[in-house]
């Protein structure tokens, strides 16, 4: 049986990462597997969606690439911010196997982090539509898999808690 497994969070809470960590481990596991980022898939489709209407509609592109992906019995890990309600509802009532991981990180985490320092130029006032800062989302209201940062996780512990909950899911 494929998955499709929709890792999601705001910028920096670590979902290529992660991803990334769920791809090699699915590959060990003799699974094959497409690795779809959302930075990668914005160069790729030359895509420069900003407002929450132009962020749904790629975010809905995506969604029907890993539909059709998934139909070819192809395992995807997605990882991308797409935190819209009505994304979420369209993939569980269209992709098989659908797997919400939701990271969820604090925002002054984040803004820690901030590897791309969207966080300091929102607060420079150098950006705007900034998902969860001035851009509404929809946190995932019931995710399959629901990490929960703390000042003690780390990369490592939070791969081993995805592990053992899609273990225990699936």
């Amino acid at each position: 049986m494929n998955n499709c497994y929709w890792v999601t969070g705001l910028s920096a809470t670590g979902k290529t990462t992660l991803s990334s960590l769920l791809v090699s481990h699915l590959r060990d596991s003799g699974k094959t597997v497409v690795h779809l980022d959302g930075d990668e898939l914005r160069k790729v489709l030359a895509d420069e969606a900003y407002t929450r209407e132009e962020r749904i509609a790629l975010a809905m592109r995506y969604a029907r690439l890993c539909r059709l992906l998934s139909e070819q019995n192809i395992d995807i890990v997605i990882a991308v911010i797409g935190m819209f309600k009505e994304l979420h509802i369209w993939n569980r009532k269209n992709i098989k196997n659908y797997v919400e991981i939701f990271i969820d990180t604090p925002l002054s985490e984040l803004k820690k982090r901030d590897p791309k320092n969207i966080y300091k130029n929102f607060d420079l006032g150098l950006l705007k539509n900034v998902a969860g800062v001035d851009l509404k989302i929809d946190i995932p209201s019931n995710p399959d898999v629901h990490l929960k940062w703390s000042k003690k996780s780390t990369i490592n512990s939070m791969f081993d808690e995805l592990v053992n909950l899609l273990e225990n899911k699936i």
